[in-house]
C-alpha cells in the first residue's frame, strides 16, 4: 500500500547501513578506489558503474574483491558511458525547465517545483539502473533503464522518501569528511540495490521476504 512506502524507504536505508558498517573493510577500499579513478572523469562512470556492482554483490551476501571492481570497470566502459549521457540528457532537460520556468509569470510558476519532483524521481530512476542490469536475465542497459523508470514510477513516494534518506545522509557524512570518502559513495549503491529488490517484491516479482530477514 501507498502509505507504507515510507517506511519501506526507511527499512533500505536501515539496511544499507547496517550492511557498510558490517562490512566496513571490503568497502572502504573499494569506495576509495572508486574516488580515485573519479578524479580521472574519464573513469568515473565506469567506476561508479563497478561500484554498484561491487555493494549488489554485497547486498546479495557475497564479499566483493577490488580485483572484481576493476575488472568491472574495464567490462562496463562502454554502458556506463552511455548510462552517463542519459543521465546528463535528463538532467539538463530537467534543470533548463526548472530555469525557464522561474523567469516566468508567477500563475505557472508552480510547474517548477514539478519539474524538481520530476527531477528527483529521474535521479532516483538513474540509481536503479545498475541494479536492475544485474538481476535482469537478458535486456541489456536499455532494458534496465525502461525498468527503472517504471519502478520509480509505480512507487514515487518510496523514490521520494528514498532521495530525503539519501540526501540527509549525504549531507551527515560530508560533515565528518572521512565518511564522505570511504563509506558514502558505496551506501548509495547498497540503498539502490535494496531498494530495487525492495520493490520487485512488492511488486510481486521475487519471493517475499522471510522472517529471517526481517530479523536482520
Amino acid at each position: 500500500m501507498r502509505w507504507r512506502e515510507p517506511l519501506d524507504a526507511v527499512r533500505v536505508v536501515r539496511m544499507s547501513l547496517r550492511d557498510a558498517w558490517d562490512a566496513l573493510i571490503a568497502v572502504a577500499p573499494l569506495n576509495l578506489a572508486w574516488l580515485g579513478l573519479s578524479l580521472t572523469v574519464v573513469f568515473l562512470p565506469p567506476a561508479t558503474a563497478a561500484l554498484f556492482e561491487s555493494m549488489h554483490e554485497l547486498a546479495s551476501g557475497r564479499d566483493p574483491g577490488i580485483r572484481d571492481f576493476f575488472g568491472s570497470v574495464r567490462r562496463r566502459f562502454v554502458d556506463a558511458w552511455l548510462w552517463a549521457l542519459w543521465a546528463s540528457a535528463g538532467l539538463s532537460l530537467v534543470g533548463v525547465n526548472v530555469r525557464l520556468r522561474d523567469d516566468v509569470s508567477e500563475p505557472i510558476a508552480w510547474l517548477s517545483a514539478a519539474f524538481v519532483v520530476l527531477g528527483v524521481l529521474f535521479g532516483m530512476s538513474l540509481l536503479y539502473v545498475w541494479p536492475f542490469v544485474l538481476l535482469q536475465p537478458d535486456g541489456g542497459l536499455i532494458r534496465a533503464i525502461r525498468n527503472s523508470i517504471l519502478a520509480v514510477l509505480a512507487a514515487p513516494l518510496f523514490a521520494v522518501t528514498l532521495a530525503v534518506l539519501l540526501v540527509v545522509s549525504v549531507a551527515a557524512s560530508a560533515l565528518l569528511i572521512l565518511p564522505l570518502a570511504v563509506v558514502t559513495p558505496g551506501l548509495i549503491g547498497l540503498a539502490a540495490s535494496h531498494a530495487v529488490t525492495d520493490r520487485l517484491r512488492a511488486f510481486g516479482k521475487l519471493p517475499p521476504r522471510t522472517s529471517h530477514d526481517d530479523l536482520d
